[in-house]
C-alpha cells in the first residue's frame, strides 16, 4: 500500500486546477464527528427501515463483539463496537433519527442533556401532550417548532430594541468653488459638530390574542384532537414604543470686558459648553396584529371582515398629537391573476370637529418575476362639506388651516424591479469538459449576472407643489458574497439549513439614486455599503442636495444604526463639478484599500486556514490507517464468508476496489500532484455487499465508511470497484459525490450479445 500524499502548507494557496479540491477546503465533512449511516454501511436515501438497521448492526456486532475477539484486538474491537452501539441506539429511535439528520451527533447529546429540548428543564417537560407519545412525524413537527422558537428568541434578544444615531458634521470649509471661472479648491477640512439625532424604539409583546380565545368555546371535538395534531401558537400583539429626539448643536459664545491695570478696557469672546437646541422631540407608541384566525371573536361580526389583512395604529403624543391607522390587504378582483396588495391609512391630526382625518392609499401589483409596479395617493388637508361646515358643533379654525398648509395632496406611481435570487446551480459545473461549449458560456453570462444582482427604481411624483421624476440603480461590484444578502433564518417549518461559513471576499453594494425637478435642478447620491461582519454593514456615500455637497458615512448592525452626515461645501457654492471630484477620490481611495489591503489579506488568512487544517489531518492519517487496518482485521472472517456464499450463487464478488486521488488525465497536473496516492478497500467494500447488491448513497462521505480512511485529505478522490456478477467482469468508477450502484449493465468490461437479466 502507497503511503498517503500530504501536500505541503505552502501549496495551499493554489487554484483548484491545480489539485485541490476547493469544495473540501475547510469543509464539514472533515469534522471528527462519526457518520452513524456510513458506520452501520446503510444509505441516508431512501431512509432505511428498522429491520434494515437491525440487520446491520446484528452482522457488525458478529465482526466487532470484543468477547468474540483474540486478546491482541479486543481493544480495537470495544472501540468499534461502543461506535456502532452508539449509531445503533440513536438510529433505531425515531426522536433521535430526526434530531440526528438535522444535528448530527452532537446535536443528540446536547438535546437529550440537561437544558436540551428532550433533557432536563427542556421544553419537552413544559409540553402539555407527552412527546414520548408523538409519532416520527409528529415529533420532527413539534421539534422544528421548538428549535425555530428557540431560533426567534435568540434574534429577538438582539433587535427587540432599535436605534438610530446621527451626528451631523460640518466641514462646509473642504470644498470651495470660485464663481468666477468655477474652479474647485479642496481645502484642509476644520470639521465641527453641527446637528444630532436620536431614535429609540422597543417592542413589548402582549398576548392579547388569549384573552378573546376563551377556554370554554373549545369543543370536545377539539379537545380530543389537541392531543393528535399541533397547535399554532397565537402571535402576540407587538407594541412598539418610540421615542426621539433632534436638532443643532450650538457653540455660543458671551462677551465680557476686561480691565487691564492702566485702566484700559478690552472686549474679549469666550466659547461656552457646546449647547443641544431642541428641534423634534417624538414620544409615541404603535401597535400591529394580523388577523388570520377564524375562530374566537375574531370569526364573529364585525370583527370577521378583519380575517386576511393586518392593522396598525400609532399614536404620537410628541410633538403635536397625532393618532394613525392603517388596515393592509390583499384583492384578487379577478381570479388567476396576482392580488392587489392596498394599504389605507387614515392620520388625525386635529378633532374630528374641525377636519376629517388625511388619508393615503398605498397599492402595490406584482406585474412580472422581478417586477412590482405600485401607485401612492395622499389626501393632504380634507375639510368637511359646506353643508357640514354649517352644523353648530362643527368648527374649522384659524390655526386648522395654519397648520394644513403643509399637508397637500400627491400622487405617486412607480415600478420597482428587483434582483433574481441567486440560483442554485446542481452538477452542471461537475464536469464542465462535456458540457456544450456555447452552454457552458451562456450559463457563465447568467452567473454573472447573478453574482450583480442588478435592481432599479423608477418614481414619478406629481402634487400642487411641482413634480419631479426619480430613479435609484443598484448592483454588486466586484466578485464575493453580496452586501446585501439578508441574514436569514436556520429553521423552518421543513428543516434545518445551516449557513456555511464561508471566507470568500466581499462585495460593495453600489446604489445611485438621481432626482430631477420641473425647475431641471438635479439631486443625486452614491452610496456604497460593504458586510464586514456576519451582522454588520459599514456605508459611505457623496451627493448634492438641499444642504449642498454632503457625504454620509453609516454603521448598521442588526436593529442599531450610526449615521454621520459630512457637510462638504455649503449650498451657496456647491457645483456638479465640485461634486463629481468630491465621489472620485474616496472611491479610488476605496478601491485602494480594498484590493491593496484588504483581499490581500483575507486571502492570506485563508491559507493559513487552510494550512492549519491540513497540519491537523496530516496528523490523524497515521491513526486513521490504522483503525482502518483493525477494522478490515476484524471483518475479514465475516466479508470472506459472505463473499464465498455471492461466488456460490454467481452473485455480486467484490474483486478489487481502491479509493484515493488520482492524477487528472486531460491536461498536466502540477507540481507534486502528478502520483496517485489511492489504498485497497477491497474487504471494506465487499462488506457492504447485502442481498447480492451494492449500494452507497450519493450523500455518503467515503472515507467515512467502515475500513476506509482518507489518503489525500483536501484532494478530489474516486472510489474504483473491479467485481464479478453471473460469470462476467464489471467495473465501476464514482467520485466522492457520486452514488455507487452494483451491479450495472453499464459496467460491463466487455459487452456479450446476449446479456443476463438480473440487473439493478
Amino acid at each position: 500500500m502507497s503511503s498517503p500524499f500530504i501536500p505541503r502548507p505552502e501549496e495551499f494557496g493554489a487554484s483548484e486546477d491545480d489539485g485541490l479540491d476547493a469544495d473540501y477546503s475547510l469543509d464539514a465533512e472533515y469534522s471528527e464527528e462519526v457518520d452513524y449511516y456510513a458506520l452501520l454501511g446503510l444509505s441516508r436515501t431512501p431512509r432505511p427501515t428498522d429491520a434494515d438497521i437491525r440487520s446491520a448492526y446484528r452482522n457488525l456486532t458478529l465482526s466487532f463483539h470484543p468477547d468474540k475477539q483474540p486478546p491482541h484486538l479486543r481493544e480495537a474491537a470495544e472501540h468499534h463496537f461502543t461506535r456502532i452501539q452508539d449509531a445503533y441506539t440513536t438510529l433505531i429511535d425515531p426522536k433521535k433519527r430526526e434530531v440526528y439528520d438535522l444535528l448530527g451527533a452532537e446535536g443528540v447529546r446536547q438535546e437529550w442533556a440537561r437544558g436540551g429540548a428532550m433533557g432536563i428543564g427542556g421544553e419537552a417537560q413544559h409540553q402539555e401532550v407527552g412527546v414520548k407519545t408523538m409519532s416520527a412525524d409528529q415529533f420532527r413537527r413539534w421539534f422544528l417548532k421548538t428549535m425555530k422558537a428557540r431560533e426567534r428568541k435568540a434574534v429577538d434578544s438582539m433587535v427587540l430594541s432599535r436605534g438610530h444615531i446621527t451626528l451631523g458634521v460640518n466641514a462646509s470649509n473642504t470644498i470651495s468653488v470660485n464663481a468666477e471661472d468655477n474652479d474647485v479648491t479642496f481645502h484642509l477640512p476644520s470639521p465641527r459638530l453641527s446637528a444630532y439625532g436620536l431614535n429609540y424604539h422597543f417592542k413589548a409583546p402582549i398576548p392579547i390574542s388569549k384573552l378573546w380565545s376563551p377556554q370554554e368555546e373549545q369543543s370536545e371535538d377539539e379537545d380530543s384532537a389537541a392531543g393528535s395534531k399541533e397547535e399554532e401558537e397565537a402571535e402576540p400583539l407587538n407594541v412598539t414604543i418610540q421615542t426621539g429626539i433632534s436638532g443643532m448643536l450650538k457653540c455660543p459664545t458671551q462677551k465680557f470686558t476686561l480691565t487691564h491695570e492702566d485702566d484700559s478696557e478690552e472686549e474679549r469672546v469666550v466659547p461656552l459648553p457646546l449647547a443641544l437646541v431642541a428641534k423634534d422631540l417624538v414620544v409615541g407608541a404603535s401597535a400591529s396584529q394580523s388577523f388570520t384566525s377564524t375562530t374566537g371573536i375574531w370569526g364573529r361580526r364585525p370583527f370577521s371582515v378583519l380575517n386576511g389583512s393586518t392593522v396598525s395604529a400609532t399614536a404620537l403624543l410628541l410633538p403635536v398629537p397625532t393618532f394613525q391607522t392603517s388596515v393592509q390587504r390583499a384583492f384578487q378582483p379577478i381570479p388567476g391573476i396576482n392580488p392587489f396588495n392596498v394599504n389605507v391609512t387614515s392620520t388625525f391630526t386635529r378633532s374630528l370637529l374641525e377636519t376629517p382625518p388625511s388619508l393615503q392609499v398605498h397599492a402595490t401589483k406584482q406585474v412580472a418575476e422581478t417586477k412590482v409596479a405600485f401607485c401612492t395617493w395622499s389626501s393632504g388637508m380634507l375639510t368637511w362639506p359646506e353643508a357640514i361646515m354649517r352644523l353648530p358643533f362643527v368648527n374649522l379654525s384659524f390655526d386648522s388651516i395654519i397648520r394644513g398648509t403643509s399637508e397637500t395632496d400627491s400622487l405617486q406611481i412607480g415600478l420597482i424591479s428587483f434582483s433574481k435570487p441567486s440560483r442554485q446551480t446542481a452538477s452542471a459545473a461537475d464536469d464542465e469538459e462535456e458540457q456544450d461549449e456555447e452552454l457552458h458560456e451562456l450559463s457563465r453570462k447568467q452567473d454573472e449576472l447573478d453574482r450583480a444582482a442588478e435592481s432599479w427604481q423608477a418614481v414619478i411624483q406629481a402634487s400642487p407643489g411641482g413634480g419631479a421624476l426619480s430613479l435609484t440603480y443598484s448592483r454588486n461590484l466586484f466578485s464575493g458574497k453580496p452586501a446585501d444578502d439578508p441574514v436569514r433564518a436556520e429553521w423552518s417549518s421543513e428543516g434545518y439549513y445551516p449557513i456555511p461559513n464561508t471566507d470568500q471576499p466581499r462585495a460593495v453594494r453600489l446604489e445611485v439614486t438621481g432626482a430631477v425637478d420641473l425647475g431641471l435642478s438635479l439631486a443625486w447620491n452614491v452610496m456604497g455599503v460593504r458586510r464586514i461582519g456576519k451582522f454588520t454593514r459599514m456605508g459611505l456615500g457623496i451627493g448634492i442636495a438641499e444642504r449642498g455637497i454632503v457625504m454620509n458615512i453609516s454603521w448598521r448592525r442588526l436593529g442599531q444604526r450610526i449615521t454621520i452626515p459630512i457637510t462638504l461645501c455649503p449650498v451657496q457654492e456647491a457645483s456638479q463639478d465640485a461634486a463629481v471630484l468630491a465621489t472620485v477620490f474616496p472611491w479610488l481611495a476605496y478601491c485602494a484599500i480594498e484590493f491593496g489591503y484588504i483581499r490581500p489579506r483575507d486571502r492570506k488568512r485563508r491559507r493559513q486556514a487552510a494550512a492549519r487544517r491540513h497540519n491537523e489531518l496530516k496528523k490523524l492519517i497515521p491513526k486513521k490507517r490504522e483503525e482502518s487496518r483493525q477494522a478490515i482485521e476484524l471483518i475479514l472472517d465475516q466479508v470472506q464468508k459472505r463473499q464465498a456464499r455471492e461466488q456460490a450463487q454467481d452473485g455480486l464478488v467484490i474483486t478489487k476496489a481502491e479509493y484515493g486521488y488520482v492524477p487528472p488525465t486531460n491536461k498536466k497536473p502540477k507540481n507534486g500532484f502528478a502520483e496517485p496516492r489511492v489504498i485497497d478497500v477491497t474487504v471494506p467494500v465487499a462488506g457492504l455487499v447485502e442481498r447480492g447488491q451494492l449500494i452507497i448513497s450519493q450523500d455518503t462521505i467515503k472515507f467515512k465508511l467502515l475500513g476506509f480512511y482518507d489518503p489525500a485529505p483536501l484532494l478530489p478522490k474516486r472510489l474504483k470497484i473491479w467485481y464479478r456478477y453471473q460469470g462476467q467482469d464489471h467495473f465501476a468508477d464514482a467520485g466522492d459525490k457520486d452514488s455507487v450502484a452494483c451491479p450495472m449493465r453499464p459496467h460491463l468490461v466487455s459487452v456479450a450479445r446476449d446479456q443476463p437479466s438480473g440487473y439493478l
